[in-house]
């Protein structure tokens, strides 16, 4: 791979976000400011590129508490016990404590426990069947390989204005320079969705900025059925995950200056918090024929 890849990278997406300061001033650019830089996660990349009134609306409100994400999280920190201490005693109580130790997952931990008990009941089934099912097909890993949960990956760009971040479920191998020899896993307890790739890709590229070289190969495991897609990391795929990026830093930054959101009605919308007065979306939904229907706990473990 070219050893100069991550310089250009870099610099294509410092001159997108350069040249949509063409009426007003970035947000947190402007002299003499202590504005914070504009931070970008795969979740705002997903969001702002699907619908721009999809990411205002999730940026400003609070993020409803499904079953999917409970089971998500619950799965994900079940994970994290297997990497680390390897093993996992009492699934649903196991996961339980680790929401209990995070200030950040309290509210879905209270949330959990106010379910109905059959409702609490099924999630609890589905918790404990993929933990099973992680503690079958996971294969313990060597203390040499330095694995590593949730680590979190950080690349600021103009001079601190612009922010990359991410935190990978599991990341393997030691920085060598400008050598690829990391390999980042991310654990997914639903079923495979499009953007999941995109998601890696994203990751890769902030570990390209960051270190100067890729990670080797990128990978999504799917808990529920221990499916797992691999992409070994190519110059076409940082490339592209460059450009996605530069796109949707554009549209970040246009609403940022106060540019009206566009709508653009897609998977999400059954999600969005903007939906009440979003007529484009309410007409897209109908037109699936799902109109506000929840789901049941399969339809539900999309996360």
């Amino acid at each position: 791979m070219d050893p100069e890849l991550a310089v250009r990278l870099r610099s294509s997406i410092e001159r997108g976000f350069e040249r949509t300061d063409t009426a007003n001033p970035r947000p947190g650019t402007e002299e003499g400011s202590t504005g914070s830089p504009l931070v970008v996660t795969k979740d705002r990349l997903t969001r702002v590129l699907a619908c721009e009134a999809h990411d205002v609306a999730s940026e400003f409100g609070e993020r409803r508490p499904t079953v999917a994400m409970a089971c998500g999280v619950l799965v994900d920190a079940l994970f994290r016990q297997l990497v680390t201490v390897g093993a996992i005693n009492d699934p649903m109580a196991d996961g339980m404590d680790a929401l209990a130790c995070d200030d950040q997952q309290r509210p879905l931990l209270r949330w959990i426990e106010s379910l109905p008990s059959a409702v609490r009941r099924e999630l609890e089934v589905e918790v404990v069947r993929q933990a099973e099912a992680l503690v079958a097909r996971w294969p313990k890993l060597d203390a040499r390989w330095l694995p590593r949960t949730q680590e979190t990956m950080r690349c600021a760009l103009s001079g601190g204005s612009l922010l990359l971040t991410a935190r990978v479920d599991l990341a393997i191998g030691s920085p060598a320079g400008k050598e690829a020899s990391i390999a980042i896993v991310e654990v997914k307890a639903g079923k495979r969705r499009a953007e999941h790739r995109a998601d890696l890709h994203f990751y890769a590229l902030v570990e390209t900025l960051r270190r100067g070289a890729p990670p080797f190969v990128v990978a999504t495991y799917y808990t529920r059925t221990g499916e797992l897609d691999v992409d070994p990391m190519t110059e076409e795929l940082l490339v592209g995950a460059a450009r996605r990026t530069r796109a949707a830093v554009g549209a970040l930054v246009g609403l940022a200056q106060g540019a009206s959101p566009r709508r653009t009605p897609n998977g999400l919308c059954g999600a969005c918090a903007a939906l009440p007065e979003c007529d484009p979306g309410f007409a897209y939904l109908e037109s699936r024929g799902n109109g506000l229907e929840v789901a049941g706990l399969d339809g539900l473990l999309e996360r």
